[in-house]
C-alpha cells in the first residue's frame, strides 16, 4: 500500500500567497505545513511509501524532502484532478509500483482516525472506498463533492447532485485493479476528466463503497478564509489525535479534554519536558495519594487519585506531540501504572479493616481479603489479557463497553468509593468489571479456536415477518392536528398554572383546607392532558418533518443527517419547556420552599437557553450559504 497526494492544483482563489508557494505549503502552525501533517497521518497509519504528486513549474518546492517521493505531471490550470492521477499511476507502473493507493488531496487536514477508518474498512477490497461525512455545512454542502448512497453502496457523485447522503472528505482509498477504468475514463473525458466521473462510472457497476466519518473534524481549504478556519480547527485536530481508541469512557469525556490542554499548551510553547519525568512525577502523585488514604486522610488522598488518572495520559501525549516515543517510556508507564493501583488498594483495604474492626470476625476478614485479591488480580490482567488478543478493534470495544474495566474508570470508582467512605463497593465494582471483562475475552478466544478447528458455532436464524408498506399522512392532515392540539395545550397550561397557584397558595399558609384536594385533582388531570397532547404534537412533528425532509435537502442543499439533528434539537427544547409545568406541580405537592422551586425553574430554563444557542448556532452552520448570498457584498 502506497499514499499518493495531489499537489498539482493552481489554487487561484489563494492568490497572492499561492503565486508564490503551492497551496499545500501554507503552514498551519510555525513550521509545519499542511503537506507536513499530512505526511505525518501517513506515516502514523503505518504507510512508508508516501508520493507527492505536482507540476513541473513548483515541482523545485518539494525537492530535498526525505520524507516523500515527487512525481511531476503534465497539469494546466482548468484540468481534472483524475487527469494527475492517471498521470501518476502510469509512472509509478512504470517503476514497478503497482499497489493499492490511499489517495489524499493536498489542501485537506482530517483526523488520523479518519484515514485510520478507511484502511481498516477498504484494505485487500476490490471496491474504491471514500469517506463520507453526513454532518457538513452548509457552505461545505455547496462546494463539496457531494455523494449518493443506497445501503452502503455509492450510487451518485457531483458537485451539483443535492447533498442528500452528505459529501466526500478528500480521502479516497483506490485499489490496482480499478485502474484499467481510470485509464478508460480519461480516454473518454481527456485531460476534464475528474474523479467524480471516475465514481460515477465506478458506481454502476457497484464498485464504489463509503467509510461514514461523520463527526470527525477535517476541513478543505480553497480560501483565505478557509486557511483561517484551518489554522483553528488545527489545534482541535490534534487534540483529538491524541485518543486512542483503548481510552475508556472516562478518558474519552473527561480526562483526555483536560489532559490534551495541557499537553498542547506545552507544544504550543515549544517547551519539551521529557515523558519520562511527567511519567515519574504522575507516579509520585498517586504514591502520595496512596499514602494520604493509609494515614486517614482519605479526601485528599482519593482528589490526588483523581489528578493523577487525569494526568496519566500527557506523557504519551508529549511523546506523541514531539515525536519522542519510546518502547522504555511505554513500558515504564505501564509498569508504575500497575504499582500505584496496588499501593491505593491497599490503602483502601486498609481503611475498610479500621472501619470494619469493631463487629469484625474470621468469617468477614476471609470474605474481605478474597475480594481484596480478586481485586488485585482483576486489574492487573486486564492489561495482560487485552495485550495477547491481536483483534484490536474487538479489545477496544470490549473495554469500551459495560461494565468498562480499563484504569481510568477504576481510578474514578475507587476514588468515589473512599471519598463515601464504601471501599468495599469501589473493591466489588473493579473485581466484576475485571472478570467480566477477563470471561469475555475467554470466550472470545474460544471461539476463535473453534472457528481455526473448522467447529464454528451455531447460530439460530429468527424469521421476521414480512414489513406491511407503509403510508404517510398528509402534510396538510399534521398540520391542522398540530394546530388544534396547539391551541388546546395553550389553555391547558393556562388552567393548569391557575391551579398550581392555587396549591402553592393553601400549602403556603398552612391551611388544612379541602379545597387543596380538589385542585391538586384538577392539576392532576391537566397535567396528565398536557403530557397527552405534548405526546402528540411531538409525534406529528416528527412525521411532519420526515415528511418534507426531502424537500428541505433539493431545495436548501442540506444534508439529511444535519436537518435530522436541527430537528431533534428543535423538539427536545419543546420538550423541556413543557416539562416546566409538571415539575413545578411535582413540586408544589411537597413540602419544598419556593426559593428550590425557582431554582429549579431558573435550571430548565437554563438548559433551555443552551440548547436554543446550539440550535441556532447549527441553524446558521446549515443555511450560511444562504445567509451569505442574501447578504450585501461590501
Amino acid at each position: 500500500m502506497i499514499g499518493l497526494i495531489l499537489a498539482a492544483g493552481y489554487g487561484t482563489r489563494l492568490h497572492p500567497i499561492t503565486l508564490h508557494i503551492p497551496k499545500t505549503l501554507i503552514e498551519l502552525e510555525p513550521g509545519v505545513s499542511i503537506l507536513d501533517y499530512i505526511v505525518n497521518v501517513f506515516r502514523g497509519i503505518g504507510i512508508d511509501h508516501i508520493y507527492v504528486v505536482t507540476r513541473k513549474d513548483v515541482v523545485h518546492f518539494f525537492y530535498g524532502r526525505n520524507d516523500v517521493d515527487v512525481l511531476v505531471v503534465d497539469v494546466s490550470e482548468g484540468d481534472g484532478n483524475l487527469w494527475t492521477l492517471h498521470q501518476a499511476i502510469k509512472q509509478l507502473v512504470e517503476k514497478g509500483v503497482e499497489d493499492d493507493i490511499v489517495l489524499s488531496m493536498s489542501d485537506h487536514i482530517y483526523e488520523f482516525s479518519m484515514v485510520n477508518k478507511l484502511i481498516k474498512v477498504a484494505k485487500n477490497s476490490s471496491k474504491v472506498y471514500m469517506c463520507l461525512d453526513r454532518l457538513v455545512r452548509g457552505r461545505d454542502a455547496v462546494e463539496g463533492l457531494k455523494i449518493i448512497v443506497s445501503g452502503d453502496i455509492v450510487v451518485l457523485s457531483g458537485k451539483n447532485v443535492p447533498p442528500y447522503s452528505g459529501i466526500d472528505t478528500g480521502l479516497f482509498y483506490i485499489p490496482r485493479n480499478i485502474f484499467s477504468y481510470i485509464n478508460k475514463v480519461v480516454s473518454e473525458k481527456g485531460r476534464k476528466a475528474s474523479l467524480s466521473d471516475l465514481i460515477n462510472v465506478l458506481a454502476q457497476e457497484g464498485l464504489v463503497s463509503y467509510v461514514d466519518v461523520s463527526g470527525s473534524l477535517w476541513q478543505d481549504i480553497d480560501t483565505l478564509e478557509d486557511v483561517e478556519r484551518a489554522r483553528k480547527i488545527y489545534w482541535k485536530i490534534l487534540a483529538k489525535n491524541l485518543v486512542k481508541e483503548s481510552d475508556g469512557i472516562v478518558s474519552k469525556y473527561l480526562n483526555r479534554r483536560i489532559s490534551t490542554r495541557i499537553s498542547l499548551a506545552f507544544y504550543k510553547a515549544r517547551i519539551f519536558v521529557n515523558p519520562n519525568i511527567v511519567t515519574l512525577i504522575v507516579f509520585a502523585i498517586g504514591l502520595l495519594a496512596s499514602a494520604l488514604v493509609f494515614m486517614g486522610s482519605t479526601w485528599l488522598g482519593a482528589i490526588l487519585m483523581l489528578v493523577s488518572s487525569i494526568l496519566d495520559g500527557v506523557d504519551g501525549e508529549l511523546a506523541r506531540l514531539f515525536k519522542a516515543q519510546t518502547k522504555f517510556g511505554a513500558f515504564l508507564d505501564t509498569l508504575l501504572d500497575r504499582i500505584v493501583d496496588v499501593t491505593f488498594m491497599s490503602a483502601m483495604f486498609y481503611q475498610l479493616l479500621l472501619k470494619l474492626l469493631p463487629t469484625i470476625n474470621s468469617l468477614y476478614t476471609s470474605l474481605y481479603i478474597a475480594l481484596f485479591g480478586l481485586t488485585l488480580l482483576g486489574s492487573t490482567y486486564v492489561s495482560y489479557v487485552s495485550n495477547l488478543v491481536e483483534n484490536r478493534d474487538y479489545i477496544a470495544k470490549l473495554r469500551n463497553s459495560f461494565p468498562w474495566p480499563t484504569r481510568d474508570v477504576r481510578a474514578v470508582a475507587l476514588a468515589i468509593a473512599t471519598l463515601l467512605n464504601s471501599y468495599e463497593i469501589g473493591f466489588m465494582y473493579v473485581s466484576f468489571s475485571s472478570w467480566f471483562f477477563i470471561l469475555r475475552v475467554l470466550i472470545y478466544k474460544l471461539r476463535e479456536d473453534l472457528k481455526i478447528r473448522g467447529r464454528t458455532p451455531r447460530f439460530y436464524k429468527i424469521r421476521l415477518p414480512h414489513a406491511k408498506p407503509v403510508i404517510r399522512p398528509s402534510a396538510g392532515l399534521l398540520i391542522e392536528e398540530i394546530f388544534l392540539y396547539s391551541v388546546v395545550l395553550a389553555i391547558l397550561l393556562y388552567l393548569t398554572g391557575i391551579a398550581i397557584d392555587k396549591i402553592s397558595y393553601y400549602k403556603a399558609f398552612g391551611e388544612a383546607s379541602p379545597y387543596i384536594v380538589l385542585w391538586q385533582f384538577v392539576a392532576s388531570v391537566e397535567i396528565a392532558l398536557i403530557v397527552y397532547l405534548t405526546y402528540n404534537i411531538v409525534k406529528n412533528l416528527v412525521t411532519l418533518f420526515t415528511i418534507v425532509k426531502d424537500k428541505v435537502v433539493e431545495k436548501l442543499w442540506v444534508t439529511p443527517s444535519v436537518y435530522q439533528r436541527i430537528v431533534k434539537k428543535a423538539i427536545l427544547l419543546l420538550i423541556i419547556l413543557l416539562s416546566l409545568y409538571p415539575l413545578n406541580f411535582v413540586l408544589a405537592l411537597s413540602n419544598i420552599e419556593k426559593d428550590l422551586i425557582d431554582l429549579s425553574t431558573y435550571v430548565v430554563i437554563a438548559a433551555s437557553l443552551v440548547i436554543l444557542a446550539t440550535l441556532v448556532i447549527d441553524i446558521i452552520k446549515a443555511f450560511e450559504h444562504i445567509i451569505k448570498s442574501r447578504m450585501p457584498r461590501i
